[in-house]
């Protein structure tokens, strides 16, 4: 059962003032550490979806990886719409045997053993939605079985996003609940980031 992290690193980045994907993080850069927690956590291919610098991300991603390493690089044109249409593309450009999609923002590290818990579980229950949770918040990586796709790939910026899918089929969601606050981390300022840097960006 293929696994596809989508990891949506388009934006604009205005409130940040600098590309959150070439923002350091763990030795590294956000990009690059996103992409190597998805496939150690369990996705068997990563689609990065760029858009504003889509050349420098792009550079920094080569020249991180091999050739053989199973990622795929998109640039969405249409990334100033809204996080929507990358995560369209996204699921567009995945392996066509997907069978669960792993969505995640560049401005939203997360652990490898986060991933892997939710995919495990995921697939374990055989769910349509997967969410991980903190003190009843809702968080990231968000998992969707490909038996949603058609529905994911209506989604509109205009409606909210992925709201409409949830709303649908909240009485399938899977929640699961994490002690770590780390599931819900979101870079949205310069502030943010160097409040979250020093709790989770540290080290390896």
């Amino acid at each position: 059962m293929s696994v596809t992290g989508i990891l949506t690193a388009a934006g604009l980045s205005t409130r940040m003032g600098t590309p959150k994907a070439l923002l350091p993080w763990r030795n590294t850069t956000l990009v690059i550490h996103q992409i190597s927690t998805l496939v150690a956590g369990g996705c068997d291919h990563v689609v990065i979806v760029l858009g504003h610098q889509c050349a420098s991300v792009s550079d920094e991603i080569i020249a991180a990886f091999t050739p053989s390493y199973p990622i795929t690089m998109t640039c969405n044109i249409d990334y100033k719409v809204g996080r929507a249409t990358s995560i369209k593309q996204g699921i567009l450009s995945a392996p066509i045997d997907s069978r669960t999609f792993v969505i995640i923002g560049v401005d939203q590290p997360t652990d490898k053993s986060i991933v892997a818990r939710l995919i495990d579980e995921h697939i374990g229950k055989d769910t349509l939605i997967t969410s991980p949770r903190y003190k009843g918040r809702g968080g990231h990586p968000v998992l969707f079985s490909s038996d949603l796709k058609n529905q994911l790939l209506r989604i509109d910026d205009d409606t909210q996003g992925l709201k409409p899918v949830f709303e649908n089929y909240r009485s399938c969601l899977n929640r699961i609940d994490f002690e770590t606050d780390q599931v819900i981390v979101d870079l949205n300022d310069y502030d943010d980031y160097l409040k979250q840097y020093r709790l989770f960006g540290v080290g390896n």
